[in-house]
């Protein structure tokens, strides 16, 4: 049996879901920076500094690892691969074994030597960390989740910018809502050399082109990278809320706190690249609050009949005191 049994359970599961960070945290350590975006040239080094935090109750050894990424699907997920090729052979940490105690920071030094023969272009990999050695001996499985940060270079040069919008519509292509959010989306593929990142805003307006909300794009400072298509959704949501209620009152109230009625417009426009270029799109859609509406009637309804009962009476008690006026006179 190993001799920390706890933490190979423990570090059963891979935390390693935030692409796009600035923390990337477990039980058991924190790196930090999440993410690192750097430049280069061929030929060149390049140096830095990373974090290293134990937050665990006791010492514990981890030990330094690297491997290649690329997308896998639409959602930015990394897909990593054992493949020593590139970005993954040039990175090096020192030292690549660090004994932390609990609670305790390292700040470690990382380098990336360019090969004078590497082409421009963006190059992707992520520089792990775990319990477990790189490589285990014997015919004992060890299970250990590895946590890291993700590296991106770009090696300078003359590097090919293409892609643009694939795809810009309402999530579930519904045309009529009955409250909001109304939840849009929107594919960008990169078709260059190196990432993207898509900088813009999805400008709402309403039935007669007032604005009525500005959304951010790319909330999440999500990447592209080279040949791969990735979707962003973008909530319009005045009062945040996961979904109106069940009930009809409840959504009469939800529906008034994020009122909106009439048709609509959502124009994306977002800036890519070196030099900025810009691609757009617009859909439309249509918004109608039933349950809000029928309220909204009713109190009209009601108003409208007590007012001609209130302006009837008021004109009664006028006919009479004139006549009680006349009466007196005569």
């Amino acid at each position: 049996m190993s001799p920390r049994p706890i933490f190979k359970i423990f570090y059963s599961v891979l935390f390693l879901t935030l692409l796009f960070g600035s923390v990337l945290h477990a039980h058991a350590l924190t790196v930090s920076p999440a993410r690192i975006e750097v430049s280069g040239d061929p030929g060149t080094t390049v140096r830095g500094t990373f974090t290293l935090t134990n937050e665990q109750l006791n010492t514990e050894t981890f030990y330094a690892s690297y491997e290649n990424f690329s997308a896998q699907g639409e959602s930015g997920t990394p897909s990593f691969s054992n493949e020593k090729t590139d970005l993954d052979t040039w990175i090096k940490v020192s030292p690549e074994q660090v004994t932390l105690e609990a609670g305790k920071t390292v700040t470690v030094p990382y380098s990336i030597a360019i090969p004078v023969t590497a082409e421009s272009g963006g190059y992707f990999a992520a520089i792990f960390w775990s319990n477990t050695p790189p490589n285990v001996s014997g015919t004992q499985v060890s299970i250990g989740a590895k946590i890291g940060l993700l590296v991106l270079l770009r090696v300078n040069g003359t590097i090919a910018e293409a892609g643009g919008i694939t795809q810009f519509d309402r999530n579930g292509h519904s045309f009529f809502y009955t409250s909001l959010p109304v939840i849009m989306r929107y594919k960008f593929r990169n078709d260059g050399a190196d990432r993207v990142e898509p900088i813009g805003t999805v400008t709402i307006r309403d039935t007669v082109f007032l604005k009525s909300a500005t959304l951010n794009a790319n909330a999440s400072q999500g990447n592209i990278l080279p040949g791969s298509v990735r979707q962003f959704s973008i909530p319009w949501q005045i009062v945040g809320s996961d979904a109106a209620s069940q009930g009809f009152f409840q959504n009469v109230k939800y529906q008034w706190q994020n009122f909106a009625i009439g048709l609509y417009s959502a124009h994306l426009n977002v800036a890519y690249g070196t030099e900025g270029t810009h691609a757009t799109k617009t859909v439309w859609f249509f918004v109608l609050p039933w349950q809000l509406t029928l309220c909204m009637l009713a109190v009209l309804l009601a108003a409208y009949w007590a007012g001609r009962i209130l302006i009837g009476r008021y004109n009664r008690y006028i006919i009479r005191n004139a006549q009680s006026v006349r009466n007196d006179q005569s």
